[in-house]
C-alpha cells in the first residue's frame, strides 16, 4: 500500500495548546489535498497514517495526524477527558489555518471522532459547527464501559481491558515500568497477538513486512516513556464516556469486517444504531486490519466526495 513514494517519517510538527502542553501532529498525502484528520488507535502514535500515504497522494487528499496525549512526542494531559480532545484538533486545525476539514477514525480513534462530531455541534461551540465535513469511522471500538460490548470482544482483549476498569493506579501498575519498556524496544513482540483472533484476509496483510514495520513503529511510539496515553487510553475507553451519541445528528460513515477478531462487528451495528444518522458498510471476510488497508482509496474516495 505504501509503495516507494513515502513520506519523510520523521518530519514532526509541534502545536502549542493554551496550557502549554506540545501537541505533536505530521501530515501525509498530498500537501495541497483535502484535509482530513486521521485518528489512531490503541496503542498507535501518528505514524500509522503512513500506511495510508500513498492512497492518499493518489486521491488528493492531505492527512494530517496527532499523537493523542501521552502518545509519540504528545506531552501528557493526565486529567484530559475523552470529550475534551477536540481541544486539541482545533488548535492544530487552527496552526494549520484549516477552516474545514474531515475526520476519520480507525479502531480506538473512532471515540475520539465522535467526540469532536459531538463536541463541535454544541451550543457553545457556536462557529465551529460547519468545520467538519465529514466523519468516517473503519472497525471502530464501541463503547466498552458497557457490559454488552465489552463481553463482545476476544477473552484476551476483554481480560486486559477490564483492568482498566479498575481503579487507575492498578492500570499504571501493571501496564507501566518493565512491560511498557519491554514494548518500547522490542514491539515486534505484539505481532503474534495480533494475529491472536485474525482471519486470514488479516493474516494476509500482517505477512507483508513494510506493513508489520509500520505497525510496530507505531507501538514502540505508543510505550514511549511509560506509555501514559495508552494507560489512560484504556481507563478513558472502559469508564462513561459522557457523550450523547444521539445527539449527533450529523452523517457518520462506518466501514467494519464483519470477520473482525479485534473489534467485533457488533460495535459498528450498535452504532448504526444509535447514531441517527450513520451509514454503515460490512464487508464480509474482512478483519480488522484488512479493511483500513484493502478498503483505503474506497473509503477515503467517499470522504472527500462528502466534504466536496
Amino acid at each position: 500500500m505504501t509503495g516507494s513514494d513515502t513520506p519523510p517519517l520523521e518530519q514532526l510538527e509541534m502545536a502549542i495548546a493554551a496550557s502549554g502542553r506540545r501537541i505533536a501532529f505530521s501530515q501525509f498525502g498530498d500537501p495541497a489535498g483535502t484535509p482530513l484528520f486521521y485518528v489512531h488507535g490503541f496503542p498507535s502514535s501518528r505514524r500509522e497514517a503512513w500506511l495510508l500515504h500513498a492512497v492518499a497522494c493518489a486521491l488528493g487528499v492531505r492527512l494530517i495526524s496527532l499523537d493523542r496525549p501521552g502518545y509519540g512526542d504528545s506531552d501528557p494531559a493526565p486529567g484530559q477527558l475523552l470529550s475534551d480532545w477536540p481541544d486539541d484538533l482545533l488548535c492544530v486545525a487552527d496552526q494549520l489555518g484549516l477552516e474545514r476539514f474531515g475526520l476519520i477514525g480507525v479502531s480506538g480513534g473512532g471515540p475520539y471522532v465522535l467526540a469532536c462530531a459531538w463536541r463541535l455541534a454544541q451550543p457553545e461551540a457556536q462557529g465551529l459547527q460547519g468545520r467538519i465535513t465529514a466523519c468516517g469511522l473503519v472497525c471502530p471500538l464501541g463503547p466498552i464501559y458497557r457490559d454488552e460490548q465489552l463481553e463482545q470482544m476476544h477473552w484476551a482483549a476483554r481480560a486486559n481491558l477490564r483492568i482498566g476498569q479498575q481503579a487507575q493506579w492498578l492500570g499504571d501498575l501493571i501496564f507501566g515500568g518493565p512491560t511498557t519498556m519491554l514494548l518500547e524496544h522490542w514491539p515486534s513482540l505484539v505481532e503474534h497477538t495480533r494475529s491472536l483472533a485474525a482471519p486470514a484476509a488479516d493474516r494476509a496483510v500482517l505477512a507483508d513486512a513494510e506493513t508489520a514495520a509500520i505497525l510496530n513503529r507505531t507501538i514502540a511510539d505508543a510505550m514511549r516513556n511509560g506509555a501514559p496515553g495508552a494507560r489512560r487510553d484504556l481507563y478513558l475507553y472502559t469508564h462513561d464516556w459522557g457523550i450523547p451519541l444521539e445527539q449527533i445528528d450529523r452523517p457518520i460513515r462506518i466501514w467494519h469486517g464483519q470477520a473482525d477478531g479485534t473489534v467485533p462487528i457488533e460495535h459498528a451495528r450498535w452504532y448504526a444504531e444509535q447514531l441517527p444518522n450513520a451509514q454503515l458498510t460490512e464487508l464480509p471476510d474482512e478483519g480488522h486490519y484488512s479493511v483500513p488497508f484493502r478498503y483505503s482509496r474506497q473509503i477515503l474516495s467517499e470522504l472527500i466526495k462528502s466534504a466536496a
